[in-house]
């Protein structure tokens, strides 16, 4: 039992990764974060998330992990979308402490996105277009989150611009720490009452 089913777009397909996704997904891997993992890493990494989905769902937490993007045209593997467990420091942002608190970097843990695109691939709006899908379609409709977080470094424009176009409202930490945590970008459920 799984609580994620493949999503439809007009040009993709979000769906589980498959044994056979190794190679393109070492090649996700590389281009997108510099991965140094072999190909046989690659296939132990797609054995335990092909677990994780069937033991998430058994067990009804969160499915947590990635899911492969794949041009319905081709069926080529183009990105990959995701869901974290994300940490968030919130009141690093003034925008979101109380009044009178102090800064500081405790953490909640919310609900966070993934993405990452080839670069043969980018430019073309696939990754809004599949993050739009996953938040919208999975994450608020189906598992019923009350927001959808996602972070990212200052330099990363790219990203920033996706959270931007999927409907996320961006904040900046003015402080450099805690040093993982940049940017966030922030969309509640539109089911919530305004």
């Amino acid at each position: 039992m799984s609580w994620f089913s493949t999503l439809e777009t007009d040009r993709l397909l979000i769906r589980e990764y498959q044994p056979g996704d190794a190679e393109s997904r070492m090649a996700l891997m590389v281009e997108a974060f510099d991965s140094d993992y072999t190909l046989e890493q690659h296939r132990d990494w797609l054995d335990w998330t092909i677990a994780s989905y069937r033991e998430h769902g058994a067990m009804h937490q969160p499915p947590y992990g990635d899911y492969a993007v794949v041009l319905k045209a081709t069926n080529e593997l183009v990105a990959s979308v995701g869901l974290v467990p994300q940490g968030v420091p919130w009141a690093v942002l003034p925008e979101w402490r109380a009044p009178g608190e102090p800064a500081h970097a405790l953490v909640s843990a919310e609900f966070g996105m993934f993405w990452a695109t080839l670069k043969s691939h980018r430019g073309q709006g696939y990754v809004t277009e599949a993050a739009g899908a996953f938040m919208h379609r999975f994450m608020f409709d189906i598992m019923h989150i009350k927001r959808a977080v996602a972070t990212t470094d200052h330099e990363n424009t790219g990203s920033q611009r996706v959270m931007e176009k999927i409907g996320m409202t961006l904040y900046r930490n003015p402080d450099p720490e805690p040093f993982w945590f940049n940017v966030v970008g922030v969309m509640l459920n539109p089911a919530l009452p305004r």
